[in-house]
């Protein structure tokens, strides 16, 4: 058994390894519960999560390789709703795009079906991308040391991610209390796991709530939706 100052005796790599098994596994983590689909290290922009469970099944939909990297696929994805239909001109006044980026962005998006034209060249809403913003979302961010980087890291999550946990190993814990009140103020979650027996413990429950962003939150869950239909 660890001290509580002992240093881990695996790599993160191993740490990881172990959780992504737990996380496949049909057990619920305790405080955050069953994830339908995980993903790990997936490119969401402002950062680079571990791992991302998703509680809800995605849209079928298939966006391509471009529409799956483009900002301004998603930040046009973000300024539209499925009601309160918005013009051309709007969209380009709101994203502060070229009139050409937005063109370009909206038929693509009108051709995966993901946003409805209302009326030639005129208004647009919502259609198959409301469900990217139905997606719940758990980011993890796993470290053995460096709770500075953690917290950071973890932080940028919040942007696209409805949950997001730190995962350490139990000694590290108290490494921690020095940034209890940044994880409180960002709703940042602290949990155990042991890769040795699997055992997850949450320390700190992650509050839910709504992304800081919805770009970011459309870009992220269109790249997670690449990565399910690949």
């Amino acid at each position: 058994m660890m001290s509580s100052k002992s240093s881990p005796t695996y790599s993160e790599e191993q740490m990881a390894d172990a959780f992504e098994r737990r996380l496949h596994s049909q057990r619920a983590l305790v405080g955050v519960g069953r994830f339908s689909q995980v993903f790990r290290e997936v490119d969401c922009h402002r950062g680079r999560p571990d791992f991302i469970g998703i509680q809800t099944r995605m849209h079928p939909f298939r966006p391509n390789s471009e529409s799956t990297h483009n900002i301004g696929i998603s930040r046009i994805l973000s300024l539209l709703q499925d009601h309160s239909p918005r013009s051309l001109a709007s969209l380009i006044e709101l994203s502060h795009l070229s009139r050409e980026v937005v063109m370009r962005s909206v038929r693509q998006l009108v051709l995966r079906r993901l946003i409805k034209e209302l009326s030639p060249g005129g208004r647009f809403i919502l259609s198959g991308g409301a469900e990217i913003f139905k997606i719940k979302s758990t980011a993890f961010e796993l470290k053995l040391k460096n709770p500075r980087r953690a917290v950071f890291q973890a932080q940028q999550y919040t942007l696209f991610a409805q949950r997001v946990w730190i995962v350490v190993p139990p000694s590290q814990v108290t490494g921690f209390d020095t940034y209890r009140l940044a994880m409180d103020r960002w709703g940042i979650g602290l949990a155990t796991f042991n890769p040795h027996n699997h055992i997850f413990r949450n320390i700190i429950a992650a509050k839910g709530g709504n992304p800081v962003s919805r770009e970011h939150q459309a870009y992220a869950m269109l790249r997670l939706v690449g990565h399910a239909v690949a």
